[in-house]
């Protein structure tokens, strides 16, 4: 007998009424998606986060008193296993890079279309990092990294850069290329070693460059 796939569960943190309410019915209108809970401000959405163990929170960035980049920083501490997706009017690439170092899987801009939106959560919610296209046509033409130095990468170390830039841990990449997670985390330093770049936020930059962030790993 065939049963539904249980709908996934989407937090809401937006402290404008009207936008909230247009979000909340564009998930709604999901058969695959519901609402688990909404907040206006960083300490209701934790409590809220807290009491309906969401699967992704769809976060405004400027928020009231403590921004929702605090929030997604503060989420990556206590609740490691919930992703969390940016939304902003803010297009400047820094927010990008900001976001990222903090554990957010996603930055999308509240000027794109409805299902741009509805997009992004799925992207997300399928283990995926979304950037929205138009931030990431300009970090794209940011200038590229000067490598022309360093050793090249390995097929290993490279596709393990690819993973770790769209979002993966390493316990998830050691699954996804069945190796021990102490290997990965070799291949991840070695990598990082050669390109000289030591965060999330600088791998993502330089697997954008490269192409990498537009294709399957």
């Amino acid at each position: 007998m065939n049963q539904m796939a249980p709908c996934r569960r989407v937090f809401l943190v937006d402290d404008h009424p009207v936008v909230l309410s247009g979000i909340r019915a564009m998930v709604e209108a999901q058969a695959d998606l519901k609402v688990a809970g909404v907040a206006g401000d960083v300490e209701n959405a934790l409590i809220g986060i807290a009491e309906t163990a969401p699967d992704i929170v769809v976060v405004d960035v400027s928020l009231p008193g403590v921004s929702g980049i605090v929030l997604i920083d503060r989420m990556r501490t206590l609740f490691p296993h919930v992703a969390a997706l940016a939304l902003t009017v803010h297009e400047e690439t820094a927010y990008v890079r900001q976001l990222l170092e903090v554990g957010g899987r996603g930055f999308i801009l509240k000027r794109s279309a409805a299902e741009e939106l509805i997009h992004a959560i799925r992207s997300v919610l399928a283990g995926g990092l979304y950037i929205d296209p138009g931030v990431a046509a300009k970090i794209l033409v940011e200038p590229r990294f000067a490598a022309t130095d360093a050793d090249p990468l390995s097929e290993r170390e490279a596709m393990v850069v690819k993973l770790v830039a769209k979002g993966f841990s390493n316990k998830e990449i050691s699954s996804k290329l069945s190796l021990s997670v102490k290997t990965v985390e070799t291949y991840r330093a070695r990598a990082s070693e050669k390109l000289g770049l030591r965060t999330r936020a600088a791998l993502v930059r330089y697997a954008t460059n490269e192409g990498w962030m537009l294709r399957d790993a």
